[in-house]
C-alpha cells in the first residue's frame, strides 16, 4: 500500500466501516442471504410450494429495479447520508411487519415489494458513491472492503438465522433480524457515514469542489450512447440472474442432495466466506490488473461451479469448491458494476448512471429466482436451470472481458 493510498485509508476508514455495515445490513446483504433459510419453514407453516416462496425474492429484487435509478438521481443532488439512514430504519421495521403474514402468498409478495421500495436506499448505489469520492488510488480495495459487508452477512446470517428459527420460529427470526438492523446498523451509520464534501479523492490531481459538473466523466445522456455502458449492463444482466438464482436456492438445493437443514446452512456459510474474502481479493486485483480481465476469469470459473452443482453423486469437497466459485462470482459482480461504471463512465453523473446499471443488474437478479422457482415446480429438480446458468455465466464473461481499456478521463 503506497503512502498516498495509506493516506486515503487513514482519512476515510470511518466511512469505509459504515459503508461495510450498510451494505451488510441492506437489502443486498442480510435480506438476500437469509431469504433461502426461510424457504422450507414457510412452506411448512403456510403450505406454499418452494417455487412460490422463492418467487418472493423476485418481488424483493423487482422493487430494487424500480428504485435504483430514482435513488441515484436523489443522491447526486441531496447526498447519500440522510436517505440511506432513513431507508435502513424502514428495513428494520419491515422485518417486524413480516410477522403479520397470513396464508396468502400474494400478501407475502406485496410485503417484500413494499419493504424493498422503502429500503431502496440501502443498496450499493448509496455506499459506493461515498467510497468512490473518498478513494482513488485504493478505490478497488476500498470497494472490496465496503461491499465485503454483505460477505460477512453471508457467513454469519444464514447460520444464526437458522438457529433463531429453530429456537423461536420463523416469526421470531424475522423480529431478531429487524432488531439487529435497527439497534446495531443504524447507530453506526449515524456516527460514521459521511460523504466527502471537498471533491473527488485523488492523489494525482488537486481536489475540486464536489459539484456534479466538476467531476470527471460523462453525463447520463452521453453514457447511454457508449458501447461500454451497454456491455456493462447486458453482461451483468446475465451474471446477476445466475448468482441470485443459486444463492436463493442453495440451501434447498443442498437439502435435495440429502443434507440436513443445518448441514446445508453450514455449506451455505462457505459461500459467505468466499464472498467476503473474494471481495477483498477482487478489490486488490482491480487496483493492480485490468478490470475486464478480472471479470472474465472469475465468471468463467463460476460457470464451472454450476456444472459441478448440476452433476450427480459429487463428493462434499467438490460441492464446496463449486459453492466457493459461485461465492467468488457473487463477490466480484457488485464490486465490478461499481468499479467499471466509475472507471469507464466517470463520476460526473455516477449516481444516475450506476442507478440505471444497478436497475438492470437487479432485473436479472429478480428474474433468476423467479425462473428457477418455476422450473423447479415443473421438473422437481434444479439441474436444468444450473446447466443454463453455466452458459449465461460464460456469455457474461466474454462480454465484460471485451471492454478493453478505460477512457483517458479515468486516468486523470
Amino acid at each position: 500500500m503506497t503512502s498516498t493510498t495509506f493516506d486515503e485509508f487513514r482519512r476515510g476508514w470511518r466511512v469505509l466501516l459504515a459503508a461495510a455495515v450498510g451494505n451488510g445490513a441492506g437489502v443486498t446483504g442480510i435480506p438476500f442471504y437469509t431469504f433461502g433459510v426461510f424457504v422450507v419453514p414457510l412452506t411448512v407453516a403456510m403450505g406454499w410450494t418452494r417455487g412460490e416462496v422463492a418467487r418472493g425474492a423476485s418481488a424483493l429484487l423487482v422493487a430494487t429495479v424500480i428504485t435504483a435509478p430514482i435513488v441515484g438521481w436523489i443522491i447526486d443532488r441531496q447526498g447519500a447520508r440522510r436517505v440511506g439512514i432513513a431507508s435502513m430504519l424502514a428495513l428494520a421495521l419491515g422485518y417486524v411487519c413480516l410477522t403479520q403474514l397470513s396464508g396468502s402468498v400474494t400478501h407475502f409478495y406485496l410485503a417484500w415489494l413494499a419493504i424493498a421500495i422503502a429500503a431502496g436506499a440501502t443498496t450499493p448505489v448509496v455506499w459506493t458513491r461515498a467510497i468512490s469520492l473518498w478513494f482513488d488510488r485504493g478505490r478497488g480495495l476500498a470497494l472490496g472492503i465496503a461491499l465485503g459487508g454483505s460477505g460477512l452477512a453471508g457467513v454469519f446470517a444464514p447460520v444464526l438465522t437458522t438457529r433463531a428459527i429453530e429456537a423461536f420460529g420463523w416469526k421470531g427470526a424475522y423480529v431478531a433480524l429487524g432488531i439487529f438492523i435497527g439497534v446495531i446498523a443504524v447507530p453506526i451509520l449515524l456516527v460514521f457515514f459521511h460523504e466527502r464534501r471537498d471533491g473527488l479523492a485523488s492523489a494525482r490531481a488537486p481536489a475540486a469542489r464536489a459539484e456534479p459538473n466538476s467531476l470527471p466523466g460523462l453525463t447520463l445522456n452521453e453514457a447511454v450512447r457508449t458501447i461500454p455502458f451497454w456491455k456493462i449492463a447486458f453482461g451483468f444482466l446475465f451474471i446477476s440472474s445466475v448468482v441470485s438464482m443459486v444463492i436463493i436456492n442453495l440451501v434447498p438445493l443442498l437439502i435435495d442432495r440429502g443434507m440436513s437443514p443445518a448441514a446445508a446452512a453450514s455449506v451455505a456459510s462457505v459461500l459467505g466466506l468466499a464472498v467476503l474474502f473474494g471481495r477483498l481479493g477482487t478489490g486488490y486485483l482491480l487496483d493492480h490488473l485490468s478490470g475486464p480481465l478480472v471479470a472474465g476469469v472469475l465468471f468463467a470459473l463460476a460457470a464451472g461451479g454450476c456444472v459441478v452443482l448440476a452433476a450427480p453423486d459429487m463428493p462434499g469437497w467438490t460441492l464446496r469448491l463449486a459453492v466457493i466459485s459461485i461465492g467468488l462470482c457473487a463477490a466480484a459482480e457488485v464490486d465490478l458494476v461499481s468499479y467499471l461504471t466509475g472507471r469507464f463512465l466517470g463520476m460526473r453523473a455516477y449516481g444516475r448512471i450506476y442507478g440505471w446499471q444497478l436497475s438492470v443488474f437487479f432485473f436479472g437478479a429478480a428474474a433468476g429466482p423467479f425462473a428457477a422457482g418455476y422450473a423447479y415446480d415443473q421438473f422437481h429438480s434444479y439441474v436444468p436451470t444450473l446447466k443454463i446458468a453455466a452458459g449465461s455465466l460464460l456469455f457474461g464473461a466474454v462480454v465484460l472481458g471485451s471492454l478493453g481499456r478505460p477512457p483517458r478521463f479515468a486516468e486523470a
